[in-house]
């Protein structure tokens, strides 16, 4: 499949990355090795793909606000990760012409991650092909309280009127400003939840529940999912 195909390509594609861990216990592996398994082999080339098949953009939930109570040292393995993908991958995402963009509590993460992560989205504003968004720190609930305390601060400040208040404007403060709401969402390992991901901006999305887990999401694997969407009819509330 390309983007020349007839089936409709959705504009963006939401993925949670869930699976690593049990995918690396069934290879009697550490859990951690789950998670750098992901990072280094599968990131990058569905990124690649989603560009052949003319995918605008692409968001991977690789930490939620809730994955801070995981053990202590898988956590620190994660941000150790994180630092990596920010040092190296980055450098060729720009080569390649994609935008690199991030969603979630920028604040809460360790200092030195939060200024890779600005200079990532710096350093890749200008490019106008895929954009490629990590969702990390990220939580549906968390964003939406964000949002708010944004909202209220401009109302207090009398830079917004109450009644002005409209589902544009809640819109406009989220971390997904400026994105098209998803059209697919896809969650890995076959559990059918969404665990409060893009809450306010999944209302028309369509899901997927491969039961295969994320480090198994090979590009080809991926085109089939998105084939498989291509042969809905979505509604839009319309009946």
């Amino acid at each position: 499949m390309s983007k020349k195909n007839s089936n409709p390509i959705p504009a963006h594609v939401a993925v949670i990355c869930d699976g690593n861990r049990r995918w690396a216990k069934s290879h009697g592996w550490d859990v951690i090795k789950g998670h750098q398994y992901a990072l280094d082999v599968i990131f990058e080339p569905l990124a690649d793909k989603a560009a052949e098949m003319g995918i605008g953009f692409l968001t991977f939930w690789v930490f939620s606000t809730e994955n801070w109570n995981r053990d202590k040292r898988e956590v620190e393995a994660l941000m150790n990760m994180f630092r990596k993908v920010f040092d190296e991958q980055v450098a060729r995402f720009n080569e390649k012409n994609i935008r690199v963009n991030h969603i979630g509590d920028l604040d809460g993460l360790p200092g030195d991650i939060q200024q890779k992560v600005r200079d990532g989205v710096e350093k890749t504003k200008d490019n106008t092909g895929l954009t490629l968004t990590f969702a990390m720190n990220y939580g549906g609930h968390d964003e939406l309280t964000r949002a708010i305390k944004k909202i209220a601060a401009e109302a207090m400040a009398r830079k917004v009127l109450p009644e002005n208040i409209d589902e544009k404007l809640i819109s406009d403060h989220l971390d997904t400003a400026g994105m098209p709401e998803p059209d697919l969402i896809i969650r890995t390992s076959g559990e059918q939840r969404l665990s409060g991901f893009m809450s306010w901006q999944n209302n028309y999305a369509e899901f997927s529940f491969p039961k295969f887990h994320f480090p198994e999401l090979t590009p080809e694997k991926f085109e089939g999912v998105i084939k498989e969407y291509g042969d809905r009819k979505r509604r839009f509330g319309a009946g």
